[in-house]
Order: structure tokens, then C-alpha cells, then sequence
């Protein structure tokens, strides 16, 4: 009798040891969700959001590479152009730090944050993707979290130190306050009586307007 049992609970053990079970989870924040199966996460970049803006900010000027200037016949003012030029010189000569250099003297080199993005791009295969933002974040509007990205991308490229278009500088948080607390920014991105900006660019999607709009009106946070 008791070998019977020693044998019984013998099998029970094996049965268990064996017996495996995969649960499906995903993780959310640190919290682990054990009723969905894991999800993937689209971060893929959008052309006409945040690469066209930049690359026409910075390169396709008057003087440069727009569609009148046309220098060496390169024209970037499109996913055509900039796919006609390739991706690999872009960067060649993004990153060169003599001769022909993009954008040229005196305009200001791309920071690491927009080397980085474009990277990125190039990286997911340079496709044309176009996005239509569904959510507009406005909760807390910072300088640092939400102005300064749509500067970098639409305006420093003709507005910034070295070369102040229309004597606006908006490369750093002081000049960019000063912008908009005396309404000049308000006015040229809402089109009431001012020039339209970007100039030769796409215009801010209602959402950055909306941003602006906020940071002016709680005296522009950094």
C-alpha cells in the first residue's frame, strides 16, 4: 500500500513539473497586465511633421536649395527631392565640418537632436510618411517639452543667432519669450495682418498653434 502511494504522489510531481503555462501579458508602466497580449508600439517618424519642416527650415532657403535658387540643382523642398539627392549624402554633408557643408556658414550646424531624428528616419527605411495627429498634448506647456521642438523644426533654421531673419532670434528660451510676449510670434503664426511663417514652409498644424497659444497665455514657462 505504501509503495502504491510513493508511486501515485511520484507521478503527480512529474506531471506538474512538466505541465507549462505561457501567459500572455504586456506591460504598462510597472504594471503587468496579465488579460492582453503584447502589443507593439508604432514610433515611426513622420515625414511631413518633422522631417520636410526641418530639412526646408534648414536647407531649402533662398540662396540654397529651394525651387528658384536651385543650387547645383538641388532642390529639398520635398520627399522627391531630398529622396533624388539621397539620404546618404544629406548626411555627408549635414555632418561635414568644412567646405560643403548643410546648412552653409553662417547659418547654425543641426544640433544632436535633429542629427538624431533624421538618423531615426533614415534609419525606418526614409519613408513618405504622412501623419494626421489625433491628440493634441497641451497639459503643461514648457518651453523645454513643448515649444522648443517646434522651433527647432519650423523657425531656428532662418531664425537664430548667427542669422537673425527679420532680426527675430528663436534659438534659445529668452529670445523666443521676447517673441512672444510682444505678439509678434502670435501674429505671423495665425495669419492676423502679419507675414506668414514658416516662410516657404508648411504652416503649424492647428495643435502647435494651440501650444503657443498657451505658453503665451500662462507667461511662457521654460
Amino acid at each position: 500500500m505504501k509503495l502504491s502511494y510513493l508511486l501515485i504522489a511520484s507521478l503527480l510531481v512529474i506531471t506538474f513539473a512538466t505541465c507549462k503555462h505561457e501567459p500572455s501579458y504586456k506591460i504598462t508602466g510597472n504594471i503587468i497586465d496579465t488579460t492582453t497580449k503584447p502589443t507593439l508600439v508604432n514610433d515611426s517618424i513622420c515625414f511631413n511633421t518633422q522631417i520636410l519642416p526641418l530639412i526646408k527650415a534648414s536647407c531649402a532657403q533662398t540662396g540654397c536649395h529651394d525651387a528658384i535658387t536651385r543650387e547645383e540643382g538641388i532642390v529639398l523642398d520635398s520627399y522627391n527631392g531630398i529622396k533624388a539627392l539621397g539620404t546618404r549624402d544629406l548626411m555627408k554633408y549635414i555632418n561635414l565640418s568644412y567646405g560643403k557643408v548643410m546648412p552653409p556658414l553662417p547659418q547654425p550646424r543641426l544640433d544632436a537632436a535633429s542629427k538624431a531624428l533624421l538618423n531615426k528616419w533614415i534609419g525606418e527605411g526614409a519613408k513618405n510618411r504622412i501623419c494626421t495627429p489625433t491628440v493634441c498634448d497641451t497639459v503643461n506647456v514648457k518651453y523645454t517639452t513643448h515649444i522648443a521642438p517646434i522651433m527647432n523644426i519650423y523657425c531656428k533654421g532662418c531664425h537664430n543667432t548667427s542669422n537673425a531673419g527679420g532680426a527675430v532670434n528663436l534659438d534659445n528660451y529668452t529670445s523666443t519669450k521676447t517673441c512672444t510676449t510682444t505678439g509678434k510670434m502670435i501674429c505671423t503664426i495665425t495669419t492676423n495682418g502679419c507675414a506668414i511663417m514658416p516662410k516657404g514652409g508648411p504652416s503649424l498644424s492647428k495643435c502647435d498653434i494651440r501650444k503657443i497659444q498657451i505658453w503665451a497665455a500662462t507667461d511662457c514657462p521654460q
